[in-house]
Order: C-alpha cells, then structure tokens, then sequence
C-alpha cells in the first residue's frame, strides 16, 4: 500500500529568484510531482518525465512534514488532493 500525501512549504528566502511556495506529491518519501511557485505569479512544475529550469524531482526522499516545519525558513501543510490538482492543472495549462 504506498503512503500518498500532498504538501504546500511556503519558503521564507531572500533570494527573489527562490520559489515562495513548493507544491508536493509525495508518494512513499519520494516526490512525485511539483511546482513551483514563484513571487511574480509564474508556475513551473516537474514529474517523471519532465523538468522545468531549476524545479526538478528531489533526489532524496522528501523530509517529513515535521522536519521540514523545524527549519523557520519554511512553513509547511499537508493539503487535501484537490488543492493540489488545482495549482497541478493550473501550472500544466499555463505551460
């Protein structure tokens, strides 16, 4: 049975070129699917087959939500799949 979540970290970097929000499909520790949001509004997204710029899959198994939410540069929630599918398709039509 795979373990299926969805994050939203909000990422408090003062790099303007850092995404603001990281969007996540983890399935058993391993992202799945993501995109990044950043501060202008623009969305890029990666998944198995596809990378965009500097948004890729990790290449390590995704932190739990806990021990991202210990590093105060991010704040973290676990979301419900509709959210995610929202800012997925949205950022897939956009492309």
């Amino acid at each position: 049975m795979n373990m299926s979540y969805f994050l939203r970290v909000r990422w408090l970097s003062e790099d303007p070129d850092d995404p603001v929000v990281l969007w996540s499909h983890v399935v058993d520790g391993w992202e799945i699917r993501k995109v990044d949001e950043f501060a202008d509004g623009h969305l890029v997204w990666a998944d198995g087959g596809h990378e965009s710029g500097s948004t890729r899959l990790g290449s390590a198994p995704v932190p739990s939500p806990e021990e991202i939410a210990d590093d105060p540069q991010f704040a973290v929630d676990i979301i419900d799949e509709p959210d995610f599918e929202f800012v997925w398709r949205k950022t897939r039509a956009d492309a």
